[in-house]
């Protein structure tokens, strides 16, 4: 249920638009005039309206449209008792009126012809009346269970007629060009391409301040932006655009991202991601599913050492479980990277215990060791000289004990 507000300047015009359709037109209700003839009407209305002279737009004509799947129920009975209420929730009341069903379209709709002079010749309220009709709209399709409209997706252009054609037409122009501009400037291009033409409205008038609002001009029609649909509202319209820039920067980093990680290695038969990467060289585990041995797919922990030499997957149990080797207790996985002949940044259980940990370089000298060294500096890194303050010269920093052998 949708309602519509035309603008009407005589009751002679409205009348004949609503009743001169052929076999497509029927009266359903009305109140407080003839209905002998079309003349005999549109003189009922006239008559009334003279009691308030000075007023010149007192013809009121509403459409009101439902959807095609609510046909069943749209008796003329049910579609009048509609109309009335309609029109009691707006206000529209103790006044002449007819409501007029047509049937020359597939979705069920009728015309509530009114005057807006009342029998006691006050006038029908028209303060903020298509705003007060949505709300009425949706209250009684609450009410009644009719079926809510998609909207605009949902409409016919060839059927309407101009001026709706050209606001459609706006309108589905805008809403399929919007999801690709990253600025109101791009968007103002694409339309143009379209035969639409964008304007920009400055505070003020003044070209010098800031934009507050923009206009549609296609076929010599101007809407504003609002009037095209809410959602295309200036405000709306830069949120929409924010929003795209912020896509198209996401999307950007995660191309950099896939194109980054096609360059990590594959060990098991999958490809490590840039953060999985991270994790290994910081001494972490981590967890994969899928991976491929000999024929046989698995899931469980793989470990690296930290330049991503060789890896080893545990299955079953955790490496991070401890172990206890040589004077400290650490990971199983140090234990094992270090038997394996790698320089390893152990984390191990700390003198004094308590869930203290440390993280001190270990490796074994030869393969043939069985005991291991250890330092607080990478021993792969080449030693920084120092300056020699008393002597002038520079000399390299003294070898730093790794610790003893155990």
């Amino acid at each position: 249920m949708i309602a519509k507000t035309i603008t009407g300047k005589t009751f002679g015009g409205a009348v004949r638009y609503l009743l001169e359709k052929s076999g497509h037109a029927r009266i359903i209700d009305s109140d407080g005039v003839k209905l002998s003839d079309i003349r005999s009407l549109i003189g009922s209305f006239n008559f009334q309206r003279k009691a308030r002279p000075e007023k010149a737009e007192v013809v009121g004509h509403i459409s009101l449209s439902f959807h095609k799947d609510d046909t069943p129920r749209l008796t003329d009975g049910f579609m009048a008792g509609l109309a009335r209420e309609y029109m009691q929730r707006m206000g529209i009341t103790n006044t002449q009126y007819i409501v007029v069903r047509h049937t020359d379209t597939e979705h069920p709709h009728l015309h509530i012809l009114y005057n807006r002079v009342k029998y006691d010749t006050k006038l029908v309220r028209s303060h903020n009346e298509r705003i007060r009709s949505v709300t009425v709209c949706k209250a009684m399709k609450q009410k009644y269970g009719l079926t809510f409209s998609k909207g605009k997706e949902s409409v016919k252009i060839e059927r309407l007629h101009d001026p709706d054609k050209v606001k459609y037409r706006i309108y589905e122009a805008v809403k399929a060009i919007l999801p690709y501009c990253i600025s109101l400037l791009e968007l103002a291009e694409r339309l143009q391409d379209k035969g639409i033409e964008t304007t920009f409205i400055h505070r003020g008038g003044d070209p010098q301040k800031e934009v507050q609002g923009m206009t549609f001009t296609m076929q010599g029609q101007t809407l504003k932006a609002s009037q095209v649909d809410r959602k295309f509202s200036y405000a709306n319209l830069c949120k929409a655009i924010e929003a795209n820039r912020a896509e198209r920067e996401r999307q950007a980093t995660e191309r950099h991202k896939q194109e980054h990680s096609i360059r990590n290695p594959i060990i098991f038969g999958v490809r490590l991601t840039d953060e999985q990467v991270e994790q290994i060289k910081d001494g972490q585990p981590v967890y994969l599913e899928g991976m491929q041995y000999d024929r046989k797919t698995f899931d469980g922990y793989l470990v690296m050492d930290d330049n991503l030499t060789r890896g080893r997957a545990y299955i079953g149990h955790d490496p991070r479980e401890w172990v206890e080797y040589g004077k400290y207790t650490m990971r199983r996985m140090d234990r094992d990277l270090i038997k394996g002949g790698f320089v390893v940044r152990a984390l191990v259980q700390w003198w004094g215990g308590h869930g203290q940990t440390a993280r001190p370089y270990l490796w074994e000298e030869n393969p043939s060791d069985e005991t291991y060294q250890e330092s607080w500096d990478d021993p792969r890194k080449p030693r920084t000289p120092r300056h020699d303050t008393k002597q002038g010269k520079i000399v390299s920093s003294p070898k730093k004990s790794k610790g003893s052998k155990l």
